[in-house]
This record gives structure tokens, C-alpha cells and sequence, in this order.
């Protein structure tokens, strides 16, 4: 880049702390609409920061949206991420379905359907939900409580639409995919006359604490841990889940979550790639009592001009279809931060380049 340049800074958006649409939320949150604050980016996303026992989304009744949705519970526990730190149970359906659940969950909720409220029972640790709505605009209609059909006892319509937030591996290939033995959890409770159980007893005993998985350090929890390994670099995350559409209800939608302590550079390879879809990419504290400070300064790339961005301040970057992104480096940190991907595909393609757009040897 000969000389600096900043027309990319559209593409920069601060997050705005702000009250959520009545009767949503009972405390304030990050919220972006796609329209008006994401450039039309065809979702809607919010965070917020939990920290005691409360009822949201929606606070009473339950809510439908005339969009898919999805609802994601992450923790923020660097030792343990896929731990909530807090028992939640969520209500889906106009059967009034309830789930509880105390691990990092993800919840699919189709156009349509009636949904929450969640509702907070206890709490050792705060930890982040984010919801992403694809849709540019929020609209969603409250059902009052006194308007609600009654609960139908035993229903499990949309237990397909609850599981963990957590990578998906089969112990046997390899390979992430969808596999419900591949699922450590299920041990807890699991029935020894299943014989699917028995091809995957002596990975489970090897490998109950840490195993390697494509060079992603991906460990029995379905949490990946890929600081530098392979061709990920110094700043890559501690622990990283990342779910596709396939896991995610067959939505055209991916998403990851880390969490991030290193400085350093992303990906070794240093260059940069485009999406064939729309993409947000997402920096948060961690410090549910301090969300305005991110905890580190981050550096991204933007354009084929290379125009560089710092922050220190929670921000989203939007990328448009094709649009040229990274390098991306962590300048320094002072404390844990988290870092996350938002892209309107079940996929994500990402081709590396160099800046005169012939591939690298990471494009495969």
C-alpha cells in the first residue's frame, strides 16, 4: 500500500450497548440491527451479558419471530468452555416443550415456532448469549401468558432443535461430523446395550481428557484448541467452536465462538480471503462487569488496498460477498477476549490469496 487510505471504514461498526425491544430483555445488551447498523446485512445480532438468575427472551409469555433463529448459551470459563457455569432451561413450542441444560447449548428455532422464555436457575460464572435473527430487521409478537395453550406433558417435538455448543468428530476418522456416539456426554447415561457405544469404548478411555485431531488440538468436549498448530498461528484461539449448517438446523448459517489470550498473527500463512457469502466478524470482552473493553488491541486488514484497523473496543466487521479480508493479528493483550465468525452460509469457504489474487498454498 503506497500510501494510506481509509475507505474501508464503513465496513467498521462499534457495537451499540442499548435496551433490547420491549419485553425482550430486563437488562441492556449489545444489539445490531442488519439494516440500519450492519450496511443491510441480512441478520440481526445481539449479545448480552448474564450474571444472575433472570427470565429473558421474552421476559414473559413467548415470543414468534417470522424468521429462523438461533440462540446461542457460551460460557466464558477459559478452563472449561464447555461448561455454562449455570443451569438454564428453555421453553419451545406451543407445547410448551421445557429443556434445562448446564453446558454450552445452541438452540434452533425455526420461523414460526413459539419460543421462551429462558429462564436462569442458578449461576456459579456469567457467560454471553448471543441470538442472530435472519432477518435485517427485528419483528417479533408476544404471546401473554394468559394466552398460551396448555403444556402438552412428554412432548419432544423440537429436542432435534437443542443440542451443545461444541464441535462435532468421529473419534474413528477423524472427521468432524454430526454422530451422537461421538458425543462424551452420553457416556454419563449411556445404555451398554447399545452396540454402537462399543466401537468407540477404547477412543473414549484414550482419549477422555485430550486428543489431536487435525492438527486442531480438538479435545473430548468438542472444543478446539488450534494456537498455533498447523498452519494457525500465535494469536489463534485457546478454545474455539465452530458449527456449521448442517448442525445448525439446516440453516444457511455458520458460526464460531473462541476464546483468545496470545498476541501474534492468526493464520501463518499471513494473506488474505474473500467469503462467496456475507460475514460479520465480531470482538467482545469476556468481563461481563466491563463489556466496553475488549481487553487487548486487535488488528484486522481490509480490502486489496490492505488498509489497516485497530481496536480495543468491542466492534463488528462487516464483509460483503467476495469481499478481500485479512491479515489478522492480536497486537497485545491484557486479558482474555473473545473473537467470533457470523457468515449467512452452511459453509464456509474461504480461499486464500495474495494481494495480487493468485492462491496460496493454503487454498485446497
Amino acid at each position: 500500500m503506497s500510501e494510506k487510505t481509509r475507505i474501508h471504514q464503513h465496513h467498521v461498526h462499534p457495537l451499540i450497548w442499548r435496551e433490547g425491544p420491549e419485553n425482550l430483555y430486563p437488562f441492556p445488551l449489545f444489539w445490531m440491527d442488519g439494516e440500519k447498523d450492519l450496511e443491510g446485512f441480512h441478520a440481526t445480532v445481539s449479545w448480552a451479558y448474564v450474571k444472575e438468575p433472570c427470565t429473558f427472551h421474552p421476559v414473559q409469555g413467548m415470543v414468534t419471530h417470522p424468521y429462523d433463529e438461533v440462540m446461542v448459551f457460551v460460557s466464558t470459563n477459559l478452563d472449561a468452555m464447555h461448561d455454562l457455569g449455570a443451569e438454564v432451561s428453555f421453553t419451545i413450542g406451543e407445547e410448551q416443550e421445557t429443556y434445562t441444560f448446564g453446558r454450552s447449548t445452541v438452540i434452533c428455532i425455526p420461523r414460526g415456532v413459539p419460543h421462551g422464555p429462558a429462564t436462569v436457575k442458578s449461576i456459579d460464572k456469567p457467560f454471553i448469549q448471543y441470538t442472530i435473527a435472519l432477518a435485517t430487521t427485528y419483528d417479533g409478537e408476544i404471546t401473554a401468558p394468559e394466552d398460551l395453550k396448555e403444556p402438552v406433558p412428554g412432548s419432544k417435538k423440537y429436542a432435534d432443535c437443542i443440542q451443545q455448543f461444541r464441535w462435532w468428530v468421529d473419534p474413528v476418522t477423524g472427521r468432524r461430523v454430526q454422530d451422537k456416539y461421538c458425543d462424551p456426554f452420553m457416556w454419563e447415561n449411556r445404555d451398554p446395550n447399545d452396540p454402537g457405544f462399543g466401537r468407540v469404548a477404547r477412543w473414549y478411555k484414550d482419549a477422555k481428557d485430550y486428543i489431536e485431531v487435525n492438527n486442531g488440538g480438538l479435545d473430548c468436549y468438542g472444543v478446539s484448541h488450534p494456537c498455533n498448530r498447523g498452519d494457525k498461528g500465535p494469536g489463534n484461539a485457546k478454545n474455539l467452536i465452530w458449527m456449521f449448517g448442517k448442525q445448525l438446523n439446516g440453516f444457511s448459517l455458520n458460526t464460531a465462538f473462541g476464546h483468545y489470550d496470545s498476541p501474534g498473527i492468526l493464520h501463518k500463512a499471513g494473506e488474505s480471503h474473500s467469503h462467496p457469502s456475507e460475514e460479520i466478524i465480531v470482538f467482545l470482552s469476556l468481563d461481563a462487569d466491563d463489556p466496553f473493553y475488549i481487553g487487548a488491541e486487535t488488528e484486522v486488514a481490509l480490502g486489496e488496498e490492505d488498509e489497516r484497523y485497530v481496536t480495543e473496543t468491542p466492534v463488528a466487521y462487516m464483509f460483503p460477498k467476495g469481499f478481500t479480508h485479512l491479515p489478522q493479528t492480536t497486537l497485545w493483550v491484557e486479558r482474555p477476549f473473545a473473537f467470533m465468525v457470523l457468515e449467512l452460509d452452511s459453509e464456509h469457504e474461504s480461499p486464500w490469496k495474495v494481494r495480487d489474487g493468485s492462491l496460496t498454498k493454503y487454498d485446497t
